[in-house]
């Protein structure tokens, strides 16, 4: 509770301080670009808190599709007078069907990060499975009988107009990779099964748990040589030419107060991790540079 009110309160500061636009000035040169939403499981009350946080975003920022998002990284972004936000999920979780639905009954076209190894197998599955294999996996976020998604479920999330991206094999920290077996397995087994999934070759992964520690430089380049769209997950906006290659998403949690959560879409909250992006910057470079033009209104 105590962590609650902190946030709450640094919230209510931050906004009235004027933070916000200090912050895209000094941060960003003033720029507009792309802000992306991570969900995880989608338990009721999850649900409910997804539900809120994309009404508000819809209310407030034109929702982006992930057509905008391979824009971003191929350097055509279009340069609006706002921030669009794009929604993605990771791990293939059961639960996110209910949100693929509803976010498809609104209009809103998601990306949804699943550890393939995971779908049509119960927790307990998907970890006796890599026993099988030699390799200890991890599980994302839920044990026992939480079960992933099916690929009927997957297959109809794409008719929704959703995309699927790969999450990891194992779901294991790949800063603690270095060996060239198992960056494949993570990486290219992934890669490869979402491919024989979707019946096209997939060019996007999210990177388990996200942060720069959680890649070794043999991972990174591996990533970078291998898959031209790479999701990190750790809050900032994404502008061409001002922020790392690898794209910043921001987790969202219930256990942050809704006023906390929504200063932070709007940028309050990005110098407290101002540091991570640049040290992604260093490892991987800037997201392409482009002129642009404004999007049609």
């Amino acid at each position: 509770m105590m962590r609650e009110l902190q946030r709450w309160a640094g919230a209510q500061w931050w906004r009235a301080s004027g933070r916000i636009a200090k912050d895209r000035a000094e941060l960003y040169g003033g720029a507009t670009g792309l802000r992306v939403l991570t969900f995880h499981e989608m338990l009721p009350e999850d649900l409910e808190q997804m539900r809120q946080i994309v009404d508000w975003c819809r209310d407030r920022f034109p929702m982006a599709t992930p057509a905008d998002a391979d824009d971003l990284f191929a350097g055509r972004w279009r340069d609006g007078p706002s921030d669009r936000f794009l929604v993605t999920f990771d791990d293939g979780l059961a639960s996110n069907y209910e949100a693929a639905r509803w976010l498809s009954d609104v209009g809103v076209s998601a990306i949804f990060f699943v550890v393939p190894s995971l779908l049509d197998r119960s927790m307990d599955e998907y970890l006796r499975y890599h026993e099988r294999h030699g390799v200890r996996a991890h599980p994302p976020l839920a044990t026992g009988d939480t079960r992933g998604l099916t690929t009927g479920q997957v297959r109809e999330m794409m008719a929704m107009g959703h995309r699927i991206g790969a999450h990891n094999f194992a779901h294991r920290d790949l800063g603690r990779l270095h060996d060239p077996a198992d960056l494949r397995y993570e990486i290219a087994n992934a890669l490869e099964a979402v491919a024989e999934l979707t019946g096209a070759e997939c060019r996007d992964f999210a990177i388990g748990f996200g942060q720069p520690e959680n890649l070794s430089d043999e991972a990174t380049a591996y990533l970078v040589e291998h898959c031209p769209r790479v999701y990190a997950c750790h809050r900032g906006l994404n502008a061409p030419g001002k922020t790392p290659r690898f794209v910043l998403r921001h987790a969202v949690s219930r256990d942050h107060p809704f006023a906390f959560t929504r200063v932070c879409l709007e940028g309050g909250a990005d110098r407290r991790v101002a540091d991570r992006a640049r040290e992604l910057v260093r490892r991987v470079g800037l997201l392409p540079a482009t002129s642009g033009s404004p999007p049609p209104a």
